[in-house]
């Protein structure tokens, strides 16, 4: 029983490392688009090396650094000045895989 949880909880963490953007990743600029016509504009955050934080922005691009709240970001690009605990990411804006980690 000890083994097969510390198995689980192994592949668990693993599981949980994977899904997380390198620094790389979230250090890089966020691409700026135009709206198409019917585009929804909505409130995005994204990673922004010069001010070392998740930032907000309005717009309606998607892609790797950009997220659905500044929660998500923070747990997803851990690397700024204002750390907080990991909690995992239900989705990125337009990620092609989805990030099912719940803690």
């Amino acid at each position: 029983m000890k083994a097969t949880l510390v198995v689980i909880c192994f592949f668990a963490a693993v599981a949980y490392s994977m899904g997380r953007l390198t620094e790389q990743q979230c250090r890089s600029p966020v691409a700026s688009s135009s709206c198409a016509g019917n585009a929804q504009v909505r409130t995005i955050y994204s990673f922004n090396s010069h001010a070392n934080k998740c930032v907000s922005t309005t717009g309606c691009g998607e892609g790797m650094n950009q997220f659905e709240s500044e929660g998500c970001c923070r747990s997803e690009c851990p690397y700024g000045d204002e750390l907080w605990p990991l909690r995992g990411c239900l989705w990125r804006l337009g990620a092609a895989e989805t990030t099912t980690r719940h803690t």
